[in-house]
């Protein structure tokens, strides 16, 4: 793949020839991690920035150790261990500083300084813990795990939530803003509006639901196996998908029939989604799941956890036995490019349509657009006369990936 990277402030980008195009591919980075009977069994991740924090569950008052997460600067290169009293299934980063994790025991801990301190909190949540999620900006999030149990997590204390008699595991959730989540178990999907359960979705028979990933409070994925709940190794790879809410649909994948459960999903948006599960399976989506691919496949056969995707050019997936892989850059791959073009923002601020106008006359055949913290706002695949409706969009900066030809280039574009 030909890559390069430049920011435009102005109206005029232009290339020149030869330059480095950088090349990208998945790699092992788990030899980073300590090698401590804890590594066997990580679980989670969260990123901010450069920083990212990885829990292990290893940690019980029976093996009478505490509880690992391990942290990283330098987005996984090298990390030191953060202690928590016991091991941790699940972790959410507000920010650089203030988070929150838990899991075993059902214990919750929370952190003001990154996680050089994780503060035991006096409310348990009652089982073990198995997912939190914040929505951006809420100091209120969600918790679920064992027999039901689905919990607000605020500052000061944990808030039940009525779950209507329901007491199979409840594995995930996924907070879309204040007022509304989503959770998944073994045998159940549904909404939770304002702190109230809801059991009203319709979807296929199974009880065997472990992940779930909303964009907003009408599209969202989740996965996990058709058959029987805690058979981690059961024929299945169940990928199931939302456009109203309500019904979901299941979607067909490589995997499918074969063995392994899917465990972790991540949507970047409503077309672009990855997941992860047992026997090293990675699938990654760009068309809303209408074709998914099978990533990465021979890399690894370990049962991967979870997955963290920074954009559509770096993802991270933690599994078990010190697995921690990434899709990324790979150093040393450098090719001459062979042509150069130029690109042109016309109007450049803009209100509502923006032209980008390429050398020759090129098609483009992707924009990304992202915000300044590099989350992916939207996608334009071969935008018709190379236009982009910003009407969508709030006012402020934004970073154009424009892709011709197997280039790409960035561009920075002011909304009104």
């Amino acid at each position: 793949m030909k890559t390069i990277t430049s920011l435009a402030t102005g109206f005029f980008l232009l290339l020149f020839s030869p330059c480095p195009a950088q090349q990208y591919g998945w790699m092992n980075i788990g030899e980073n991690l300590p090698n401590t009977p804890s590594t066997a069994t990580i679980s989670d991740i969260a990123m901010v920035g450069d920083s990212m924090w990885i829990t292990s569950g290893y940690g019980t008052y029976l093996n009478g150790v505490p509880g690992e997460i391990y942290f990283s600067t330098d987005r996984g290169q090298t990390f030191t261990i953060q202690t928590t009293l016991y091991g941790t299934h699940a972790i959410h980063m507000n920010d650089a500083l203030n988070g929150w994790c838990g899991g075993v025991e059902g214990q919750t801990y929370n952190t003001t300084d990154g996680g050089t301190t994780w503060v035991r909190k006096p409310f348990g949540f009652g089982s073990t813990l198995m997912d939190l999620d914040f929505a951006p900006g809420c100091d209120t999030g969600m918790c679920t795990g064992f027999t039901g149990k689905v919990k607000q997590l605020t500052p000061t204390g944990l808030i039940s939530v009525n779950t209507m008699g329901y007491v199979s595991n409840i594995t995930s959730v996924s907070c879309i803003d204040k007022d509304h989540a989503f959770i998944a178990g073994e045998e159940i999907i549904a909404p939770v509006t304002r702190g109230v359960m809801m059991i009203d979705q319709s979807y296929p028979g199974t009880n065997g639901i472990y992940a779930i990933d909303m964009v907003d409070t009408l599209t969202g994925w989740c996965v996990g196996s058709p058959t029987a709940a805690g058979a981690w190794d059961s024929s299945g790879c169940m990928i199931i998908r939302t456009d109203n809410g309500h019904d979901w649909i299941e979607q067909v994948n490589p995997v499918k029939g074969k063995t392994g459960t899917l465990m972790a999903v991540k949507a970047l948006n409503k077309q672009e989604v990855w997941t992860v599960g047992t026997s090293g399976v990675i699938l990654h989506t760009t068309d809303g799941g209408q074709t998914w691919v099978r990533e990465a496949e021979g890399l690894t056969s370990e049962m991967l956890y979870g997955i963290w995707v920074v954009n559509n050019q770096e993802v991270y997936v933690t599994g078990n036995n010190r697995t921690l892989l990434k899709y990324g850059l790979v150093a040393g791959t450098e090719e001459p490019l062979q042509q150069a073009f130029s690109l042109r923002l016309t109007p450049n601020p803009t209100e509502v349509i923006v032209t980008i106008r390429v050398a020759g006359g090129q098609q483009i055949s992707q924009v990304n657009v992202n915000d300044l913290s590099g989350r992916r706002i939207s996608i334009f695949r071969k935008p018709a006369d190379n236009r982009i409706d910003c009407s969508g969009f709030c006012p402020g900066v934004y970073l154009l990936e424009v892709f011709v030809d197997g280039s790409v280039s960035t561009l920075r574009l002011m909304k009104r």
